[in-house]
């Protein structure tokens, strides 16, 4: 399982909101490449990078993340407001791992098709959810629909897999809910990130034993709840 750190970039920062919402940032770093190498040389695998502006509506914040992509030696996962084509290709050319559509892939089913035969497994689909409805449009509106049908119906795909996140417990050092974890699990043959909760080590450790891929740490590791560099060695 590997534990992926999370740099969220919101105004040219590196920051973590609470819940996704603008205004709760507990972190805000400026040196948004020096948070990106930091995590590299304290052992990460992959960065997950996530365009917070991108996502809600108001900007983007693709040079920094070019910027980040170049001065790093390891793969790089992005997500955040990703709904044209145009951008994915983008993306993929500046050198991204994989890249993570959301509201477009639960909205339109062949729009991520199409790029997915294209980029076989490079499409992640996120899943950000609370109540176990799929969130859309920076976590603004409810989709009208639930996590495990839109699992079912895309893992035929050749996407990557899903990354699930649970905005309920996003950010706020509470812990994982690890009911709609398994359920997922279940749900699909498919790899599964999860993001949301993260909060102590035994969070890690259950999610290793449910199966998940990987698992995206923020709010955690900024503040010191999860001393990163160890347990990047304790879970390969």
């Amino acid at each position: 399982m590997k534990v992926i750190p999370a740099v969220d970039i919101k105004g040219g920062r590196s920051v973590q909101l609470v819940g996704g919402r603008p205004g709760t940032e507990r972190v805000m770093i400026d040196d948004v490449t020096g948070v990106a190498r930091r995590w590299q040389a304290d052992g990460a695998e992959m960065i997950h990078i996530v365009d917070l502006d991108s996502a809600m509506g108001t900007g983007n914040n693709e040079e920094m993340i070019e910027n980040v992509i170049g001065a790093l030696s390891i793969p790089v996962q992005v997500g955040g407001g990703i709904r044209t084509s145009d951008k994915v290709h983008r993306l993929f050319e500046i050198g991204c791992e994989r890249v993570i559509i959301g509201t477009r892939a639960i909205q339109e089913r062949e729009f991520v098709e199409d790029l997915a035969n294209e980029y076989t497994d490079g499409i992640v689909v996120a899943l950000d959810s609370a109540a176990n409805r799929v969130l859309i449009k920076g976590w603004q509106e409810d989709s009208g629909k639930d996590i495990y049908s839109v699992a079912k119906d895309l893992e035929a795909l050749p996407i990557w897999g899903f990354l699930y996140t649970n905005v309920e417990v996003e950010g706020r050092l509470q812990g994982i809910n690890p009911a709609p974890i398994e359920g997922l699990i279940r749900a699909t043959f498919k790899p599964l990130i999860v993001s949301g909760g993260v909060t102590t080590r035994s969070d890690l450790e259950r999610l290793r034993y449910l199966g998940v891929d990987s698992v995206v740490v923020g709010m955690a590791i900024y503040t010191g709840a999860i001393n990163f560099r160890r347990v990047v060695r304790e879970f390969p």
